[in-house]
């Protein structure tokens, strides 16, 4: 009766440590342990570098770049330490967050650039609809950033629509996200400069000065009516450059 009880516990044990030996392994195991540390080392840091106007601008801030950044660090440490396998699963977990991140801020940038480009046709239909009525054509200019637009965002959702259902837990790389990403940056800088070229294209006042400071007053009317009150913020993103609020001092 011991010495069978002494089996099935001696069973036990070997099975816990399997499957915490299971656990630790977080990487493809196709792949040597080495192989996986040297094309993660460059694709995570290269990949966080993309990211991080992004995160810094609409995802979890500073904080969440860090984390990233530390968990890098974490995998980086233990592979100078020769613990490889360690290594490898530490950059695989940072992977997966890179990853799940780069889905995450892919889905917002979709929803915000269909829904400003949608405002944006709306809006082009509106103003070459009066200057026919006006008997001024067809404005050129602002057609021509439109169109850029829309072959920007079509590029973007089709990458967007391969991830769509795709788990947070996905192992794989995040470059494709992070390119549509790009692409949705380049499909709202297109629209802000259609609605630029729009205003530049009138005459509110004869006085050069007065003019211009009617027009940015309309050109803040027409963003924030057609796209959102924080206009700024996605105006410095679409350039790469992360927004610093400027707060009046009272």
């Amino acid at each position: 009766m011991v010495k069978k009880f002494l089996t099935v516990f001696m069973l036990l044990i070997n099975l816990v440590i399997f499957d915490a030996f299971a656990q630790e392994k977080q990487y493809n195991e196709q792949y040597s342990p080495a192989s996986v540390v040297k094309r993660l080392s460059y694709e995570n840091f290269k990949n966080i570098k993309l990211l991080r106007t992004a995160i810094l601008n609409y995802g979890g801030g500073e904080q969440e770049v860090q984390k990233l950044v530390e968990q890098y660090a974490d995998a980086t440490a233990l592979y100078f330490q020769d613990r490889t396998d360690d290594a490898a699963s530490k950059f695989s977990e940072n992977e997966k967050e890179i990853f799940r991140l780069a889905k995450k801020l892919s889905e917002l940038y979709h929803k915000d650039t269909s829904a400003f480009l949608n405002k944006a046709i709306k809006r082009n239909v509106q103003i070459n609809l009066e200057n026919e009525i006006n008997g001024q054509g067809r404005n050129p200019v602002i057609d021509k950033y439109l169109d850029q637009a829309k072959a920007a965002l079509k590029k973007a959702s089709t990458i967007y629509e391969d991830y769509k259902y795709s788990s947070d837990k996905t192992q794989g790389s995040a470059i494709r996200l992070i390119t549509a990403i790009y692409y949705y940056r380049t499909a709202k800088q297109n629209l802000f400069m259609m609605y630029q070229a729009y205003v530049d294209s009138l005459t509110l006042d004869k006085d050069k000065k007065r003019d211009r400071e009617l027009k940015d007053e309309m050109l803040d009317k027409l963003l924030r009516e057609d796209f959102r009150g924080d206009y700024k913020k996605d105006q410095q993103d679409s350039k790469n450059k992360a927004f610093i609020s400027v707060e009046k001092k009272v």
